[in-house]
């Protein structure tokens, strides 16, 4: 398994080849944290009615991983501790949780958290 961040799924949803790719080819791996959910969720492009439910239709086919309690106090730790934004640091206490690697192209925003392996798919 593998836990899939915001931006390689902006990249399939916008027809980039790379990340269309890498999903077609770890589409029985992926899971994805709840925050980013909510991040696909709050583009402009969710206006209309027909794009939200094609962006949860295609969420659906991955495992979403619930943001519970035991996550947000890592979360908390992770914030305080490395001075992240909170939504990468959910979805990095949400990589820690479930003992997955995290696929990301924005490196930069976690490599403080040395307790995550993190990878960038292409």
């Amino acid at each position: 398994m593998v836990l899939v961040d915001t931006d390689i799924f902006i990249d399939f949803l916008r027809n980039n080849t790379a990340a269309r790719e890498f999903i077609e080819r770890h589409l029985h791996e992926i899971s994805f944290s709840a925050i980013t959910e909510a991040e696909l969720l709050s583009g402009q492009e969710c206006d209309t009615k027909d794009v939200r439910e094609k962006l949860l239709h295609f969420l659906s086919q991955f495992e979403k991983i619930p943001v519970d309690n035991p996550l947000v106090q890592v979360a908390g730790e992770f914030r305080r501790s490395f001075g992240i934004d909170l939504p990468d640091a959910i979805i990095a206490a949400t990589a820690f949780m479930i003992d997955e690697p995290l696929c990301t192209r924005n490196i930069k925003h976690f490599e403080k958290v040395k307790s995550i392996y993190v990878t960038k798919p292409y």
